[in-house]
């Protein structure tokens, strides 16, 4: 627990860098949003340098820890619409957003490779000319009738 709260905290403290909100933490994962509740112009290529971020943060701890404490991380970046708002019960409430925009996401996510950045084809557009990236085969995920177009973030230009 010691050592994966050290690779969560390291996250976090890249999406708070970038003003992201946090969702939640699951398991080994986090989920976070940004250009809400303040509005952000400029949210996905906050998203991407969150990204860029925690490949750092990660590298660094690589330099720390021990071999066999090493763990990888993937992230998928989408933008599109959400809804945010409380689900669950009275009893136990959350925060969280909820969209296909969410679920986009995270299917990108569940392909990527060991430190792997993908970003699918639509948040590229709105970050290309901040962003170095080279196209990705595309990806047949549930939820979606034709294969989406997603690219390799490599770094910022």
């Amino acid at each position: 627990m010691r050592i994966l709260n050290r690779y969560l905290a390291a996250m976090a403290d890249a999406v708070l860098a970038q003003e992201g909100t946090i969702d939640k933490f699951m398991g080994d994962a986090i989920m976070a949003w940004f250009n809400a509740p303040i509005p952000q112009p400029d949210h996905t290529l906050r998203a991407v340098k969150t990204a860029l971020l925690i490949r750092e943060s990660i590298e660094n701890l690589y330099k720390e820890l021990p071999t066999e404490s090493h763990l990888y991380f993937g992230v998928g970046i989408h933008c599109g619409e959400a809804v945010l708002g409380l689900i669950g019960t009275e009893k136990r409430l959350e925060y969280t957003a909820i969209s296909d925009a969410v679920n986009t996401a995270k299917r990108i996510q569940e392909n990527s490779a060991k430190n792997q950045i993908l970003i699918s084809a639509s948040a590229y557009e709105r970050v290309s000319n901040e962003v170095n990236a080279k196209p990705h085969t595309d990806m047949s995920v549930k939820g979606k009738t034709q294969p989406l177009g997603v690219y390799e973030v490599l770094g910022l230009k």
